[in-house]
């Protein structure tokens, strides 16, 4: 047994340390419990004596000891499994809290274990994503081609999620069942700094690994990734630009996806003003709507979305619940259940496999709802396709009793609004047959979110703006006119 005590003085409300501790020879598993005093949003990520990143953490409620073994099906959730080698390995800490911890010399304790009789949280009926054959952080016994629908269809589904293994109250299995009573197709899974490496197994749901690269000056999903954002960088990269440049520029497989998160929602916004534009697939723009704050962020969303637009990037536009609740619980201020699915986003595949999920994404096929879709076209064309005809009738319909409007923007512009369920949209470029785009927001009869269409495409633009500092400004310049 080793016990570390992880009590550096410091003079911030952030830590990272880095520990090194000997593997013994002939032991089949690792074990670790931690224990603190305070509520501390402490992460940590373990390495092999290969430096291969070997298990993840994150103070949640999450089940301990968390258990490294080199059988698969007795090595905990969110760890891999394979050859447990005598040698050096190392842990790594990260600590941010919001409490003032000047004074606190012993933040926690961590009990490391070798071959422990203790009771772990195993795999059990969990589906893994790992062969189990190397200890290398690869999902290699994920298939992204794996059909959950043969059928050429919409499917709802849901970009931001979280479980009890980082902050959220519901089980991987709760998590499953509210999106079966959501009427989900599929969601990600993106519980901070972790991706999963097993989940729970049901055939009608496809769940696509993800995870939520939580740093201090912003949040970004990585979807439909095979490896770990800290298998070659490090948690205290997170603390720099420099850093989650690096992070954002791993190569994470050829069908992942790298998305801002609320980007401009209270102490959560992304303040990272280097981030290279060229790098981001995707924004959230509507994040959990029944939490209050996220009005205004959807409102700023659609504003930052607009002139990245104008700009010409082709940007999906997608939505996240970030769930975080239980179904039948409320954030103070709502009396409306934070639920998984609110919003949903509907990609429009070929058949539901995660890969075409990513593809849908990446050709903007998307349209995101808090309740029935939004049909969107011109003629045959849907969301994210180019039109080649400069002059014609755009159309929408959202088929709901609830008492919507529409709203048309073209070029970052709203033209036109129009209630009812139904409504359509002339547009003429002849006369100016650049780049240009259409696309449509339906709003509740008092003006709050319901959703949006991508936009269809006409001709492209070569983007002028490279960073997002750059996008930033015209924001701001525009919130304070």
């Amino acid at each position: 047994m080793i016990e570390l005590k992880i009590n550096q003085d410091i003079t911030s409300n952030k830590l990272n340390q880095a520990f090194t501790f000997n593997v013994p020879d002939n032991v089949s598993s690792v074990s670790f419990q931690i224990e603190t005093e305070q509520a501390l949003w402490l992460t940590y990520m373990v390495y092999d004596e290969k430096k291969e990143l070997r298990a993840q953490y994150v103070r949640g409620m999450t089940p301990q000891p968390v258990t490294v073994h080199n059988e698969r099906e007795n090595t905990s959730a969110n760890t891999i499994s394979g050859p447990v080698k005598a040698g050096e390995w190392t842990i790594d800490f990260a600590v941010i809290t919001k409490d003032d911890v000047t004074a606190l010399t012993d933040w926690a304790t961590c009990t490391i274990l070798f071959d422990a009789e203790l009771e772990t949280a195993v795999l059990g009926d969990l589906y893994s994503w790992h062969d189990g054959e190397t200890a290398t952080f690869q999902l290699n016994a994920y298939d992204k081609e794996l059909i959950f629908n043969a059928e050429k269809a919409w499917y709802k589904g849901d970009f931001h999620t979280h479980t009890i293994y980082t902050d959220g109250k519901m089980t991987r299995k709760e998590n499953m069942q509210s999106a079966a009573n959501q009427k989900l197709d599929f969601f990600v899974a993106t519980d901070h700094n972790i991706v999963p490496t097993s989940w729970f197994d049901r055939t009608d749901i496809l769940v696509i690994p993800g995870v939520e690269v939580t740093a201090p000056l912003g949040h970004f999903n990585i979807i439909s990734t095979l490896t770990s954002p800290f298998t070659k960088q490090r948690l205290a990269d997170m603390e720099t630009e420099e850093g989650m440049n690096k992070i954002i520029n791993h190569h994470y497989g050829d069908d992942s996806i790298i998305s801002i998160n609320h980007p401009f929602l209270t102490e959560w916004k992304w303040l990272l003003k280097e981030t290279p534009l060229d790098k981001v697939d995707t924004m959230e723009i509507c994040n959990d709507p029944t939490y209050p704050f996220n009005k205004q962020a959807t409102e700023f969303a659609l504003l930052a979305w607009n002139k990245l637009l104008n700009d010409g990037y082709q940007i999906t536009g997608i939505g996240g619940s970030d769930s975080h609740l239980k179904p039948d619980e409320t954030y103070d201020g709502s009396d409306i259940p934070s639920l998984i699915g609110d919003p949903g986003t509907f990609v429009y595949c070929d058949q539901l496999t995660a890969a075409n999920v990513v593809k849908a994404l990446k050709k903007g096929n998307v349209t995101v709802s808090r309740g029935e879709r939004v049909q969107f076209g011109i003629d045959d064309l849907i969301s994210g396709n180019q039109c080649s005809q400069n002059k014609g009738v755009a159309t929408a319909s959202v088929e709901t009793d609830e008492a919507i409007y529409f709203e048309w923007v073209i070029d970052g512009e709203i033209v036109a609004r129009e209630d009812g369920n139904r409504s359509e949209c002339a547009y003429d470029f002849n006369n100016d047959p650049g780049f240009h785009w259409v696309r449509v927001d339906v709003r509740f009869a008092d003006g709050s979110f319901y959703g949006f269409s991508n936009p269809i495409y006409f001709g492209e633009k070569q983007p002028t703006m490279k960073k997002w500092g750059e996008l930033l400004e015209l924001v701001e310049d525009q919130i304070n006119d």
